[in-house]
């Protein structure tokens, strides 16, 4: 009888530390994740590996956050192999509550809530890429389950989007499947969370999981500093300066609906581009395997 009890007990005891709150971690923590670039239906479309890290902490109206930083390779628009600040999180344990305060604002918004139920549904703080969705996109809690990472359970919150294309999951003490600061702002096929690390060991999916950045070698990030693309906006003519010496270089320009409009080719030096029959707006020209924004107004 006694060690009947003794199992009950012991089985009461590990459903309580299964059931408990995993935080996210807010020191020390990296997320790698992988996405394409804002035009996702071009064909041959550069692919983007980011990393997402904390940076300690900071004051933000009198509440402490922690300053989140990013890293991204290779460049959408500029070169962004140097960290760049992109908000800040804090995290209401009790509460099972995640805040973020974005870039260049002072306003706090919930960015994860892990105390909802079935039913529930939640704001996103970030707007979606996909068309027709203009607003915060409502998420409704669908299901609740759980996965086992390092051994570690972590209770998966699975909800479907208001919006068409914004089906997902959060992991509670991981953050989104999509990735840390944007679980929205993805494309379902094209945008992944790779690994978390944390204290500099790999935590997510699994332990021995590789957490790096694509490796670019000196001569690529030469390349990268030295083409040039000027004025940009531009009403008429686009230069596209390439480095001396350079190879003849296929270029695609393509609309903001993802259709190729041009297909040339660049050399070395100055190359012009006449874009006046152009409607005014974003596009994104491909170079090899770099792309860059052109804005015509």
């Amino acid at each position: 009888m006694k060690n009947l009890v003794f199992l009950i007990l012991l089985f009461a005891s590990i459903t309580k530390v299964q059931a408990q709150y995993k935080p996210l971690p807010m020191q020390n923590a990296e997320w790698y994740q992988d996405g394409g670039i804002a035009l996702l239906s071009c064909p041959t479309c550069t692919f983007v590996n980011y990393k997402y890290y904390t940076d300690g902490d900071t004051l933000i109206n009198a509440q402490t956050y922690v300053k989140i930083k990013k890293v991204e390779v290779p460049n959408i628009n500029d070169v962004s192999l140097f960290p760049a600040y992109t908000g800040a999180i804090r995290q209401d344990t009790l509460n099972k509550k995640i805040y973020v305060v974005l870039t260049d604002s002072t306003t706090e918004h919930i960015l994860y809530d892990f105390s909802l139920q079935v039913g529930d549904t939640i704001n996103s703080v970030l707007h979606t890429l996909t068309a027709g969705c203009l607003g915060f996109n409502t998420e409704t809690i669908y299901l609740i389950d759980t996965i086992q990472v390092n051994g570690y359970d972590h209770r998966v919150f699975h909800y479907q989007g208001s919006c068409v294309g914004t089906d997902g999951s959060y992991i509670e003490g991981i953050g989104s499947e999509y990735g840390l600061l944007f679980p929205n702002l993805m494309d379902i096929q094209e945008s992944h969370l790779n690994c978390l690390k944390i204290n500099n060991q790999s935590y997510y999916p699994y332990a021995n999981v590789t957490c790096t950045l694509p490796t670019i070698s000196v001569n690529d990030l030469n390349q990268l500093l030295d083409i040039s693309i000027f004025p940009n906006p531009t009403s008429e003519i686009l230069t596209i300066s390439l480095p001396e010496n350079s190879l003849t270089t296929e270029a695609h320009l393509f609309d903001a609906a993802g259709k190729e409009v041009y297909d040339f080719y660049l050399s070395s030096g100055d190359n012009h581009l006449d874009l006046n029959e152009l409607y005014d707006g974003a596009y994104l020209m491909q170079i090899g395997s770099q792309s860059f924004k052109i804005f015509k107004n």
